[in-house]
């Protein structure tokens, strides 16, 4: 018996799929692994921004491999140069050696950051009246009521100590301390 083995799939934070992946990352006017969406920098706070864009079309593996082709073959500095920040790419990752491995769609976004750190904050101030400035906004038929969540928060309190270690952190009221939640607590609190 012989058992072959494959990546197929490669995930991280984006600090890290950046140096895996040998892009410009999530700062720069090209920072987006699957997309050629462009960044437009804000004089005013002094930090690219990516506007929506309907028309917008995404990269393929095919994409990734004849920019990286343009940068290796670009004849002077100023050239790759420019070409680096055009595509948002640094050049050919080690990773295209994995005949397995396509890019962009090979390196999906981390489910941490996606559903823990993202989605479920969010989701907590929508149920909660807290997600629009406006106070009329937040008045739909979903969210929770004060005293609710006011009973939920004592209820994860009295049962820090009735957690199983599996779950690791104990529970944090959520009402009060939902600003400093970290990403193990999203996951307990959604799951």
């Amino acid at each position: 018996f012989v058992l072959h083995a494959y990546i197929i799939a490669w995930t991280g934070d984006i600090p890290a799929l950046t140096k895996i992946m040998n892009i410009t990352g999530h700062n720069s006017y090209h920072g987006c692994r699957f997309c050629n969406i462009e960044g437009v920098y804000s004089q005013k706070y002094r930090h690219v921004y990516f506007p929506p864009n309907p028309n917008c079309t995404n990269k393929d593996h095919l994409d990734w491999l004849r920019h990286i082709n343009e940068i290796e073959t670009a004849t002077t500095n100023r050239e790759k140069e420019t070409l680096i920040k055009n595509y948002g790419i640094k050049g050919k990752s080690i990773l295209f050696e994995l005949s397995s491995i396509k890019f962009p769609r090979s390196f999906p976004i981390d489910i941490m950051h996606l559903f823990f750190e993202n989605i479920a904050p969010q989701m907590f101030k929508l149920w909660s009246a807290h997600f629009f400035k406006d106070e009329d906004l937040n008045t739909v038929p979903f969210t929770i009521s004060k005293s609710s969540w006011d009973m939920i928060g004592i209820l994860m309190q009295n049962n820090k100590k009735k957690m199983p270690l599996v779950f690791g952190r104990p529970p944090r009221n959520i009402l009060k301390h939902n600003a400093g939640y970290k990403a193990e607590e999203w996951a307990n609190w959604i799951t």
